[in-house]
């Protein structure tokens, strides 16, 4: 693996995991607000309950992958039906398929310096490939710790705490665990 592949990967398979864990809970507990909200963040974006959060993740995808495949989407965000952790997990495969494949392309292009024009910023704005990548990386990451936080908060039992390195571990072949897995 390089480091795309462990932080694209890790990111995947952390935010499926607090998915999972929040497929647990009551309506309610995925709506209590937060005892902290740490709004860091220069853009509107409300970190205030468990569901929030998730969504925040999976909507941050989407709307890079619409911005780096030039497609238009509701930057509005999907509706609620469209924000139970099981919808939500639906739409991260979604989108993770497609962003990872737009990534993978640019790696094998070594194109992580090239630009593109994000039209569905107003103006339309230009970035860099590595540098989106790199901020979907780092402010998902910042959700995905503080989901954590309030699932551990919520009284959900998890594991780990997402790091890459767990990630790793979890796919590696030199794992016991995972080589039994394989077909």
């Amino acid at each position: 693996m390089d480091l795309f592949d462990r932080f694209a990967g890790n990111d995947s398979w952390h935010t499926r995991r607090l998915l999972e864990y929040a497929g647990t809970l009551t309506e309610e507990q995925l709506d209590r607000p937060l005892p902290t909200v740490i709004e860091l963040l220069p853009w509107r974006e409300s970190n205030k309950t468990l569901r929030q959060l998730l969504e925040n993740i999976i909507f941050t995808k989407e709307v890079w992958t619409a911005a780096l495949s030039g497609a238009d989407m509701d930057v509005n965000g999907p509706p609620p039906s469209q924000r139970s952790p099981k919808a939500m997990l639906q739409r991260l495969e979604k989108t993770d398929a497609e962003l990872h494949r737009i990534f993978r392309d640019v790696r094998s292009r070594s194109a992580w310096d090239d630009t593109f024009v994000d039209a569905l910023c107003e103006p339309a704005e230009t970035f860099t490939f590595g540098g989106v990548f790199a901020h979907i990386m780092t402010f998902n990451a910042h959700r995905r710790l503080m989901a954590l936080d309030a699932l551990r908060q919520l009284g959900v039992p998890t594991e780990g705490f997402g790091d890459p390195m767990e990630y790793e571990e979890s796919v590696a072949p030199w794992n016991e665990r995972v080589a039994v897995k394989l077909p």
